[in-house]
């Protein structure tokens, strides 16, 4: 003999956590569609004004406590059932309760629910960006004179300073910014209406149901609005950017930090002492970071994999057993980007051993190639061989370079005296020279850097701007939505 659906392996292995999931991340969400869904129902006439206050003032005495607590037991599908039998239970009268599905699907619903916990997220993660590019700026404006080695496949190789080093970090984190505003006006479509997947007969508007829940439009094609996945997928995709971007970070601090490297000092706060070793100081919130940031990572390629080659439609694929695997990412791709902003906001560099760095290791001797190009007229394929065998001569004989040695290997190499001055041969090996004529669009020299700077501050200010105007929107719109609904009950 059969059982009745759902049966106890698909209850155990699928409804069970499927509707535990919806409690915990869709709840508010679903009563948020049911109001603005009945509301415009009742604008449009579809159902009576009576009907309208009945199955509102039902929505709002529902107990949402009440419902977080409930445990699937299979008497119902899954959490939509739940809560309209919950309102039909205070209405009192099925025929009227049931007139809230009227011209919706719990396709569009879902895919609308999705979207508004997406929305909230996607917020929070600008949010958590936008602060750390502030820190970046914050810290870069602190060092523009700050000099440290710049390093190419590992290796020390040319001087900088810390503001050019952050301020690069600072545009990479202002370009995630950008790309996850982008994903956050694709997603920001509202697809109710849409229906099971070609809308409907009934007279909808479903731009005042885009209205009353915050969505800057309704989405345009209804198969699309059930069929297409790339309102998320275009999230997880500037995530995943933007988790690489954090993870390459975490990891210069970490060897950063380092005693052998013993560059930058995060504040105690941050670090961790060990159980038996007394002089540790573990930088365990960075690798925290790397580890939240990589496990972000990890659910993203996860959702990605699932979703590749499935089918263009309504299926199960991308619906509750996914969708909390994308909230779950975001949420700790949050973690890790707010992590890292707060451990590196008090962070300290040890200036005077990164200085002694970038005069080390022969880095400046690329400036001391230039210089014999400019002031000699060689090509500088010629140079470079003559500085070269100057390192070289150097390192088997561990001494610096001296003017002596620059002088006898040009001779050897051009067959002909240097006009360089052996004060502008000391001026060459300068690291500070090294930075200061760096003065091109992008470059470290300080008055580049400040330019820079203030460029990324207008950029900062920019995202910033456009996250509190969107988050008063959205603030606006749930008042609205709780104004529409007191109108139309006090007017019953």
């Amino acid at each position: 003999m059969s059982e009745k659906f759902p049966a106890q392996g698909y209850k155990d292995n699928v409804r069970s956590d499927c509707f535990a999931d919806a409690k915990q991340y869709l709840l508010e969400h679903y009563l948020d569609v049911d109001r603005a869904h009945v509301l415009m129902l009742g604008e449009q006439g579809i159902v009576t004004r009576g009907e309208l206050s009945e199955i509102l003032r039902a929505i709002e005495k529902l107990n949402v406590e009440t419902i977080r607590r409930a445990e699937y037991d299979g008497s119902v599908e899954d959490l939509f059932y739940y809560i309209q039998r919950a309102i039909a239970a205070e209405v009192g009268d099925k025929d009227i309760a049931g007139k809230l599905h009227t011209a919706r699907s719990r396709n569009d619903i879902d895919v609308t629910i999705y979207r508004l916990r997406l929305r909230e997220q996607t917020l929070d993660l600008i949010d958590a960006c936008t602060r750390l590019q502030s820190v970046f700026l914050n810290l870069a404006a602190q060092h523009h004179d700050s000099l440290m080695p710049a390093y190419t496949h590992t290796q020390p190789a040319q001087p900088t300073t810390i503001a050019h080093y952050l301020l690069a970090m600072a545009e990479n984190t202002g370009r995630d910014v950008s790309r996850l505003k982008n994903a956050f006006d694709n997603l920001n479509h509202c697809p109710l209406g849409a229906c099971a997947i070609t809308t409907t007969g009934f007279p909808i508007n479903r731009h005042r149901v885009a209205e009353l829940l915050g969505f800057s439009r309704p989405t345009r094609n209804s198969y699309g609005s059930i069929a297409s996945v790339d309102y998320f997928t275009e999230l997880l995709g500037a995530t995943a950017a933007m988790l690489i971007n954090v993870g390459k970070f975490a990891q210069e601090f970490l060897l950063m930090a380092m005693a052998e490297f013993n560059v930058v000092r995060l504040p105690d706060g941050y670090v961790q002492a060990s159980s038996i070793m007394p002089q540790k100081r573990n930088p365990v919130a960075i690798e925290h970071v790397r580890a939240i940031a990589s496990k972000a990572l990890g659910q993203v390629m996860g959702v990605m994999t699932s979703v590749h080659n499935t089918p263009f439609g309504d299926i199960n694929d991308v619906e509750d057993d996914l969708q909390p695997l994308n909230f779950s990412a975001v949420r700790d791709a949050v973690r890790a980007v707010s992590l890292l902003s707060d451990a590196l906001s008090a962070a300290e560099f040890n200036l005077d051993l990164l200085r002694a760095r970038a005069e080390g290791n022969f880095i400046t001797v690329t400036e001391l190639a230039d210089v014999i190009v400019r002031r000699e007229g060689l090509p500088f394929s010629l140079a470079h061989s003559i500085v070269a065998q100057l390192v070289k001569q150097s390192t088997e004989e561990d001494r610096d370079i001296s003017y002596e040695m620059l002088k006898k290997a040009t001779s050897e190499q051009t067959n002909r005296d240097l006009n360089l001055s052996e004060a502008e041969f000391d001026n060459a090996l300068s690291a500070v020279n090294f930075v200061n004529v760096r003065a091109i669009y992008g470059g470290p020299a300080p008055a580049e850097t400040r330019a820079a700077l203030e460029e990324q501050r207008q950029i900062e200010q920019g995202h910033q701007l456009w996250l509190r105007k969107t988050y008063s929107a959205l603030k606006q719109s749930s008042d609205n939505l709780t104004c529409a609904i007191d109108k139309a009950l006090a007017e019953d």
